[in-house]
């Protein structure tokens, strides 16, 4: 709660006036921050699909050299039986490679799905915690307008006591009453 030093006739307005600024400020950067979140989520998702399109590559590699494999099958079969060995040795290298490549992708496509769940958890937990705090803000606003209002009911009751101090009785039995 700001402190707010008290003058003749209320809050000095200053203060008040600084304490909305500084209340406004912060809300400000919360929002700001919540808006950073949302943009490093998105660059996520994006991250994220370019896996997703380099895994697709990589299937689209391993099927043309499957292709290719079937292919020099065939040529192998008509050559004689060296060519034969040749091919045959051919195709287990690329087999390997292609498994090679199809694990390193899958493993790392789910490195990345692990790493971006992480952070969207992460995130998702930051974000919980500004709306928390914007909602403190929120709450603390109302306070600080509901003693602001207070104060001016009570300006015009000692002004009104100072206009008319005959009135005094009469407020004191009305204040009773409400």
């Amino acid at each position: 709660m700001p402190d707010f030093k008290r003058v003749i006739r209320g809050y000095e307005p200053e203060a008040v006036d600084q304490a909305w600024a500084e209340t406004d400020r912060q809300l400000s950067e919360a929002n700001a921050a919540n808006k950073e979140l949302r943009l490093q989520i998105n660059n996520l998702r994006e991250q994220n699909t370019e896996w997703g399109n380099r895994l697709k590559s990589y299937e689209t590699m391993e099927s043309d050299l499957r292709d290719a494999l079937l292919s020099a099958q065939r040529v192998a079969n008509q050559i004689r039986e060296e060519a034969n060995n040749n091919a045959e040795t051919l195709i287990k290298s690329a087999r390997d490679e292609s498994d090679a490549i199809t694990s390193e992708a899958n493993r790392l496509a789910a490195e990345k799905k692990t790493e971006i769940e992480a952070d969207l958890v992460e995130k998702r937990h930051e974000i919980i915690q500004l709306q928390e705090e914007i909602d403190a803000l929120i709450i603390k606003k109302d306070e600080l307008q509901s003693l602001v209002e207070q104060s001016i009911q009570h300006l015009e009751i000692v002004q009104n006591l100072l206009r008319d101090p005959s009135q005094t009785q009469t407020l004191f039995q009305q204040e009773k009453g409400s």
